[in-house]
């Protein structure tokens, strides 16, 4: 059994163990920028690597010798099926729907101005029916008012008091309508000026839809008059079987040609240094996932920690200390961090060499972080954290 701590020590080694593993994670975040700026130069190195080569193959075909020749001829066969699914695809499906889709946003942007021009008449004669009322009510305010003014006319004010306070009553009542319709009339314009900006949208968009469709259309047509010419697509079908094998090259191959084999060497080379930096950068994304996955679950346990200590300190005069017993388990799966880390900052030269990353490096850590020894310390733990509250019951 490992060493019997307090709460609050234990809260303070999980917080120990946890920047620790944080400082691996760290370590492991700078080695994969590393290698993924050493992807980078190499990738491009490979790529102008390749097409020169598939160029120099290409021109000079009846001298890379036998092997590398007879690699390409086979690899012709799956490239011209390949070449042929194209294009029976696009023929048949590709540009068919695209062209679908094409029409049917035409049809759409027909729907947009058809619904605008249903709302224009509708809209309109709504306003020149405000814009009557509107012109009758301008009319009754006007013969209301000559009406009070004739009778507010030197006495009149005295001796017609009832009448004007009815006529007076009866212009309110008009201006008041007259608010009414100005407010609807003011309602419908902004409709119509927000039908009109909608459908203006609307059209913008479909008519930016349909022009992608119709590049689309044009780019896929343009790939099928090209595959459809036996010459040019024979031409298409050797380059990609030329390209294929090329870039699949993992190890050194015959070829009578000095200048040629030693494109094809540095081809090798440079396949097994991409595709290694390709391994590693997974690997070492799985690492770091795997690396903050441990940290959740450490904080979440050390949450569990602070929550005990708080309940001891509310019921101090109830509750006795509680000690656990760490297991020596979990002492042993939480000393190796220190050493880790140091291993990467030891071996951050590896960036260079791939190949000696994934083996010397990634091993170890797949090793100390298996699922097994990850999940057995937390369970340990959880076990020996469960023991130890049971001695409050």
């Amino acid at each position: 059994m490992g060493e019997r701590i307090s709460l609050g020590k234990l809260h303070g080694y999980l917080l120990g163990k946890i920047s620790q593993i944080r400082a691996v994670s760290q370590e492991m975040e700078e080695i994969q920028v590393g290698f993924n700026s050493k992807y980078v130069e190499w990738k491009t190195e490979h790529d102008a690597t390749l097409e020169r080569l598939v160029e120099m193959v290409l021109a000079r075909m009846e001298e890379v010798g036998p092997e590398l020749k007879g690699r390409i001829e086979e690899r012709v066969v799956e490239e011209r099926r390949l070449v042929d699914e194209r294009r029976q695809e696009l023929r048949d499906t590709l540009i068919p729907r695209a062209q679908t889709e094409a029409d049917d946003l035409i049809k759409e942007g027909r729907s947009v101005v058809g619904f605008v021009r249903e709302e224009n008449p509708r809209l309109n004669e709504r306003e020149e029916q405000l814009k009557a009322k509107w012109a009758k009510l301008e009319g009754e305010l006007t013969a209301l008012n000559e009406r009070i003014r004739k009778l507010s006319g030197c006495l009149g004010v005295v001796f017609n008091f009832f009448k004007i306070g009815t006529l007076d009553r009866q212009r309110q009542r008009v201006i008041g309508q007259m608010h009414e319709v100005r407010s609807q009339l003011r309602d419908v314009r902004q409709e119509w000026q927000e039908t009109r900006q909608v459908a203006d949208d609307e059209e913008d968009l479909l008519q930016a839809r349909w022009q992608e469709r119709v590049r689309e259309i044009a780019q896929m047509q343009g790939e099928l008059d090209y595959l459809d010419d036996e010459s040019k697509r024979e031409g298409l079908v050797l380059r990609r079987a030329t390209r294929h094998v090329l870039d699949d090259l993992k190890e050194s191959i015959p070829c009578p040609a000095d200048d040629v084999k030693a494109e094809l060497d540095a081809m090798v080379a440079l396949n097994i240094q991409t595709d290694a930096t390709q391994k590693v950068l997974g690997a070492v994304s799985g690492l770091i996932a795997l690396l903050g996955g441990v940290i959740e679950g450490m904080n979440r346990f050390d949450q569990s920690v602070t929550g005990l200590i708080a309940e001891q300190r509310m019921h101090s005069a109830h509750l006795g200390r509680l000690d656990i017993d760490v297991p020596d388990d979990v002492e042993a799966f939480h000393e190796q961090w220190e050493g880790l880390a140091q291993k990467v900052r030891d071996d951050g030269q590896l960036c260079e060499t791939p190949t000696e990353f994934l083996a010397v490096v990634l091993p170890e850590f797949e090793d100390k972080l298996s699922e097994a020894g990850i999940k057995g310390s937390f369970e340990s733990l959880g076990r020996a954290l469960t023991a130890a509250t049971r001695r409050w019951r």
